[in-house]
C-alpha cells in the first residue's frame, strides 16, 4: 500500500514574520508531551537538589530535540517520499502492528492520568473561587471535557487546533511563570544550575550521577516522539525545502518546554528545598504555594495543571489516533478499501472516540484501580524505546533507506548514538523501578 495521499505543500517562509506565523507543530507536540506529572516531577527535583541538576533537564530536552529532528529529517529527505512508519516497516514488518497496539494502549492509559488531573484542577479552582459545594463530581467534569474535546477533534482543522494550543500555552506560561516570579528565584542560581554542570553531593541511597543519566533517559525518550511527523504533514511540511522552518519550529517548542520546566523546578528549589519538604501530587504543591503566596498560589498552579493536562488530552487523542490508524493501514492494507489516507479513514474517528472515552471507565464511580495498567504501560515503553532508537538510527544512517545524499553526518551519528544510550539508560532505570513495584519493594 502506498502512503496516504500527501497534503498540499505549505508555502516556504521567506521573512522573519512568515517564519513566526508558520510555527505550530512544535508547540502542539511539546504541550502534548507535558502533563501534570511533569510539573510534580520538576518541583520534586528542585526540592531534592535545589538548582544543581537543572542542566540535566535542559540537556535531556536538547537530546530529545535532536532525536525528533532526525525523525523529521527522514520524512522530508528520504528518496522514496515515505513516512517514518513506512521506513520502519521496510526495516521489519513487525513495527506497524507493534506501534499500533502500543499507541492504543498508551493513549488509553496516559489519558487516565490526564482526566484525573483535569477534574482535580477544575474542582479545586471552583472551590478556591468560593462556589458552594465540593466542586462537583469527578465523573461530571471528565465526561463533559471528553465530549468537548471530541467535538473539537471531529470538526476542527489543524490550523484551528494550533490556535487552541496557543491559548493553552498562554495560560500555562502566565500561570507557571507568574508563580515562579512571586517566589523571587535567584537568577544567578538558575544560570549556574542550567549551565554550570554541577553534581550535588549524594543524599540518600541514590548517586547523583545515576539520577542524572536516568533523568536524561526518562525525559528524552517516549513513543510520543513519533507524533511530530504527523503534525508536520498536517501543516503541509512535506518537502526538503521545509527543513529549515521545521528545525526552527521544533527548536522553539523545545525552548518553550525548557523554560516552563525550569520555572517549576525553581518553585521546588525556592519553596520546598530550603524547608526540606517534598510533594507527591499537584494538590500538595498547590497547598504549599497557598501557604507561601496566599490563595493566588493555588490558583496559579491549578490553572497551569489545567492547561498542561488539557493540551495533553487533545494532543494524545490527535497524535496517537493518527499513528494507530496509519500503523493499522500499513499492517492490514486490505482494510483501506480504496481509502489509504489515515486522516479520513473511519478507523481514525473510532480511535479518537476510544482515546477520549475509554479512559473514563477507570474514573467513573465503581471503577477499579488502574495501577496494574500503569505498570504494564510503563513496561511497554521500557522495552520499546531502545528498539525504536536503534531502528531510527539505521533509517537515517543507511543510504539504502534515506539515500546517499541525506544520510547522517559524523556529528549526526554521534547525536543518535547519544540518544540511543540515553534510551537504554532510561530503560534500565525504569526497568529497575518496575521490578521494585512488581516485587512489592
Amino acid at each position: 500500500m502506498q502512503d496516504s495521499a500527501a497534503p498540499t505543500p505549505a508555502p516556504i517562509p521567506r521573512t522573519f514574520g512568515e517564519y513566526l506565523r508558520a510555527m505550530g507543530p512544535g508547540i502542539v507536540v511539546v504541550l502534548t508531551w507535558l502533563g501534570a506529572g511533569d510539573i510534580v516531577d520538576a518541583s520534586v527535583a528542585g526540592a531534592h537538589y535545589g538548582y544543581a541538576l537543572m542542566w540535566v533537564l535542559a540537556l535531556a530536552l536538547l537530546i530529545r530535540w535532536l532525536f525528533v529532528s532526525q525523525i523529521a529529517r527522514y520524512q522530508l529527505f528520504n528518496e522514496r517520499g515515505e513516512s517514518v512508519l513506512e521506513g520502519l516497516r521496510r526495516l521489519h514488518p513487525f513495527f506497524p502492528p507493534f506501534v499500533m497496539f502500543a499507541t492504543i494502549a498508551l493513549c488509553h492509559g496516559v489519558n487516565v492520568y490526564m482526566y484525573q488531573g483535569l477534574a482535580d484542577s477544575c474542582r479545586e479552582l471552583v472551590r478556591i473561587f468560593g462556589v458552594p459545594g465540593d466542586g462537583g463530581p469527578v465523573w461530571a467534569w471528565t465526561v463533559g471535557w471528553a465530549i468537548a474535546f471530541w467535538a473539537l477533534l471531529a470538526r476542527a482543522a489543524f490550523a484551528q487546533i494550533e490556535k487552541i494550543f496557543l491559548g493553552f500555552l498562554l495560560l500555562l506560561s502566565v500561570s507557571l511563570l507568574t508563580a515562579t516570579a512571586l517566589v523571587r528565584p535567584d537568577p544567578m542560581a538558575i544560570l549556574r544550575g542550567t549551565f554550570g554542570f554541577q553534581l550535588p553531593t549524594q543524599q540518600g541511597a541514590f548517586d547523583p550521577t545515576l539520577v542524572a543519566v536516568s533523568l536524561i533517559g526518562a525525559v528524552a525518550g517516549s513513543l510520543a516522539n513519533l507524533m511530530y511527523p504527523y503534525l508536520m504533514r498536517e501543516k503541509g511540511w512535506i518537502t526538503p525545502a521545509h527543513r529549515r522552518v521545521q528545525v526552527y519550529d521544533l527548536a522553539l517548542g523545545i525552548l518553550v518546554i525548557i523554560v516552563l520546566d525550569l520555572a517549576v523546578w525553581a518553585l521546588g528549589a525556592e519553596v520546598l528545598h530550603p524547608r526540606g519538604l517534598t510533594v507527591e501530587n499537584t494538590k500538595d504543591l498547590a497547598g504549599l504555594l497557598t501557604q507561601t503566596l496566599g490563595s493566588i498560589g493555588g490558583v496559579l498552579i491549578y490553572l497551569g495543571v489545567f492547561a498542561a493536562v488539557g493540551s495533553s488530552l487533545v494532543g494524545n487523542a490527535l497524535g496517537y489516533s493518527y499513528m494507530a490508524t496509519h500503523a493499522y493501514l500499513l499492517w492490514r492494507p486490505q482494510a483501506a478499501a480504496g481509502d489509504a489516507d489515515y486522516r479520513s479513514h473511519p478507523a481514525y474517528q473510532r480511535m479518537v472516540l476510544f482515546g477520549l472515552f475509554s479512559p473514563l471507565i477507570w474514573i467513573l464511580p465503581g471503577s477499579v484501580s488502574f495501577v496494574p495498567l500503569t505498570v504494564t504501560l510503563n513496561a511497554v515503553q521500557v522495552f520499546l524505546l531502545p528498539i525504536l532508537a536503534v531502528a531510527l538510527w539505521i533509517l537515517t544512517a543507511n543510504e539504502r533507506f534515506i539515500g546517499r545524499k541525506s544520510r547522517n553526518s559524523i556529528w549526526e551519528n554521534l547525536g543518535m548514538a547519544a540518544f540511543t544510550l540515553a534510551a537504554i539508560l532510561g530503560a534500565l532505570g525504569a526497568g529497575q523501578s518496575l521490578l521494585g513495584k512488581l516485587v512489592g519493594k
